[in-house]
């Protein structure tokens, strides 16, 4: 009979012991679902505790600042910098946000404005100077306790930058919209390199890039500034060196006259609208064929500075200057408004449209 009551004894105790610990694990399991924070992994291989809904965020570069923007509006703090276009083509409480500078170009951000904005994460680009990992250490080291998010810099280059759009789409919890913009860039991609990979070298346009207000400066092949042509098949006629970082190699007038380009594309207004007219430029043949583009501006230059997602529209825009024949089909007013709607939340009147298209000569101040 004691036996038999010490079993009966020993399994209540096992029963309780078994239940005791269900609940240990269900009360777990409730608060890691509970939890405010979640681990993740950066894209340098960082370990770090971020927001599990992140609501607020600052980059302190224009390629991310504009990545977030796309895909992600309304989690975005502020603005790098801003362009002063009396009718910015964006929405007034997005241009609205507050410029907060950040490192970039020659700019130097300040830690004090950012963190006074109490940001939930700051997405770094790897745009410090020095060793990456000592620099985005000392960069989080001076956020203090604001998460610094490491993404590196794939988003510069329209051809490899599906891993960082990724990457932010997932960090940002807007994966649909970022595969979105993954699949409108492949779609650009392969309709430009299905058209002129028959090309024979001897047809393919030389184009210089036309830096500067007053034209003589420009990037080589090869170089991140002037990606878009090397892209879109066009042969980069700079014969000069390529200059690290902010690029914007300085040529001569005789230079450009020796490599008689076909085309002649910039983003520079102040040149553009001087060009036609200065006898330096008339014996060129870009110039003497009116074949001399300005690249769209707004809300951001669509070739260059700032590098970063918003060109992958430039490089349809690319394509059809370059070659207009061969890309007679390609909709670019259709590719245009699609892409301001979906990636800059802005639907386009008509002549916004047109004025995006054939921008003209007025200068920037």
């Amino acid at each position: 009979m004691r036996g038999k009551i010490g079993t009966i004894l020993l399994l209540s105790i096992l029963v309780l012991a078994v239940a005791s610990c269900g609940c240990a694990e269900n009360t777990n399991h409730q608060a890691v679902q509970n939890s405010s924070t979640i681990q993740i992994t950066d894209m340098l291989g960082r370990q770090l505790t971020v927001p599990a809904e992140v609501s607020s965020v600052v980059a302190t570069s224009p390629p991310s600042t504009i990545l977030v923007y796309m895909l992600a509006p309304d989690k975005l703090a502020g603005w790098n910098f801003k362009n002063n276009f009396t009718q910015p083509f964006m929405a007034e409480n997005y241009s609205n946000l507050p410029v907060i500078g950040g490192w970039f170009g020659t700019q130097t951000g300040n830690y004090e404005t950012i963190i006074n904005m109490h940001p939930d994460i700051v997405i770094e680009g790897y745009t410090t100077d020095g060793e990456i990992h000592e620099a985005i250490e000392r960069r989080q080291e001076n956020f203090g306790n604001i998460p610094v998010v490491a993404v590196n810099d794939s988003i510069i280059f329209v051809n490899k930058s599906d891993p960082t759009i990724q990457y932010v789409g997932k960090l940002l919890n807007c994966e649909d919209r970022a595969q979105k913009l993954i699949d409108f860039r492949s779609s650009i991609l392969n309709e430009i390199n299905n058209t002129i990979k028959d090309i024979p070298e001897d047809q393919k346009v030389r184009v210089y890039y036309a830096e500067g207000p007053k034209g003589l400066m420009t990037d080589p092949s090869g170089s991140q500034h002037s990606q878009v042509i090397d892209i879109c098949g066009g042969v980069n006629v700079a014969d000069c060196k390529l200059t690290p970082g902010n690029g914007m190699t300085q040529v001569s007038i005789e230079q450009v006259i020796n490599w008689n380009p076909q085309v002649i594309i910039t983003s520079n207004p102040q040149f553009y609208s001087t060009v036609y007219s200065d006898s330096l430029w008339s014996s060129i043949d870009a110039v003497k064929n009116k074949r001399v583009y300005l690249a769209p501006q707004n809300p951001f230059c669509w070739i260059d500075r700032p590098q970063g997602p918003h060109l992958i529209i430039g490089t349809a825009w690319a394509a059809k200057m370059l070659y207009p024949d061969r890309f007679a089909n390609m909709d670019l007013p259709k590719l245009t408004r699609e892409f301001y709607s979906e990636f800059f939340h802005y639907d386009l009147t008509d002549k916004e449209l047109d004025t995006l298209l054939n921008p003209s000569a007025e200068v920037k101040t």
